[in-house]
């Protein structure tokens, strides 16, 4: 094999192992021929079933990033701002006597970068006119492919599917076009935007798990069977993990957005009692006012009946906040 006689281009945010398994295909070769190019020392990461998992990555010593960059046949300057784990060091492998060795080392992604997904295997043959499988690092918040109308799956699960299809769910690709604004919106009030996203998505995840005994939830149901390419059937347990995210990722734009909103905060406050603080009751106006903001007037009592909640902790610490700043000095 002549390296860089095919030109290979690196994807936004992609695994470098993606990187390499694309870069094999183009020379037709299995990938298993091209890490060959590297020593490495350790296994990859492997399901409980053995096969590899999709999420695997590698990182590369000095030695190892000149040698992909020429086998590419692109600049390392482009790989550097592609790769997020690239630049990504192991003393294990650089430094010491066989530093100078190209050396690789098996992570999993998690652990070298972030959280990875499947990328949209159309847009792939689009930009590198390789229709294959590419992972790359994408965050929770960005898993919808607006081109395509697909959600991207976490690339670290033992299953066959990469993607849902969202065609007939325009409330979750519309969800993704109000996310830019909501991360806005989180860091104008000093909120990291992935802090914002967690609460949220902590918040509407434990509504989920509690929408089994919900008789008035519909809205889940029917999105989870769209999802599921029309109806979940008899693996109605499996979907709702596999489906999960998607399902519920209106719900957690539209908390995210409340719970960053100061009126939202104001009606909390008075809900508590402000200074002379009183129980919570069946129709706590700011559990109310969130039943209505997800699309739900029903959910309110419910809501306010779970004391041990994500929501409850935000609540709190709003209230102890606002205690402190207008309370009596000592």
């Amino acid at each position: 094999m002549a390296v860089g006689v095919l030109r290979t281009v690196p994807l936004d945010g992609e695994l470098t192992s993606s990187l390499i398994n694309r870069v094999a295909a183009r020379y037709r070769l299995p990938a298993s021929s091209v890490l060959r190019l590297w020593t490495c020392r350790n296994s990859v990461a492997r399901h409980d079933g053995g096969g590899i998992r999709a999420d695997a990555e590698i990182i590369l010593n000095e030695a190892g990033r000149e040698s992909l960059a020429e086998l590419c046949g692109v600049k390392r300057e482009v790989l550097t701002h592609a790769l997020p784990a690239f630049a990504v060091d192991d003393p294990k492998i650089s430094t010491g006597r066989e530093a100078g060795v190209v050396q690789a080392r098996w992570r999993v992604a998690s652990t070298a970068a972030g959280v990875a997904a499947y990328g949209c295997q159309l847009c792939t043959a689009r930009r590198t006119g390789q229709a294959l499988r590419a992972v790359r690092y994408v965050p929770r918040w960005q898993r919808v492919c607006l081109r395509h109308g697909r959600w991207l799956l976490d690339a670290d699960a033992d299953h066959p599917l990469e993607h849902l299809e969202l065609r007939r769910l325009p409330e979750v690709v519309g969800a993704q076009r109000r996310w830019p604004g909501v991360a806005r919106r989180a860091v104008r009030a000093g909120v990291e935007p992935e802090q914002a996203f967690t609460l949220a998505h902590a918040v509407v995840a434990r509504w989920w798990e509690q929408a089994l005994s919900w008789e008035q939830e519909e809205i889940w149901p029917d999105r989870l069977h769209h999802l599921a390419g029309g109806n979940a059937g008899s693996r109605l347990a499996w979907w709702r993990i596999v489906g999960r995210d998607a399902a519920i990722f209106p719900e957690v734009v539209a908390v995210a957005q409340a719970l960053l909103e100061p009126a939202m905060a104001e009606v909390a406050w008075q809900a508590s009692g402000g200074m002379q603080p009183r129980a919570r009751s069946a129709d706590d106006p700011f559990c109310h006012r969130l039943g209505e903001r997800v699309g739900r007037t029903w959910l309110g009592p419910e809501l306010a009946a779970d004391h041990g909640s994500p929501l409850n902790d935000w609540k709190g610490a709003i209230v102890r906040a606002r205690r402190h700043e207008t309370g009596p000095s000592d």
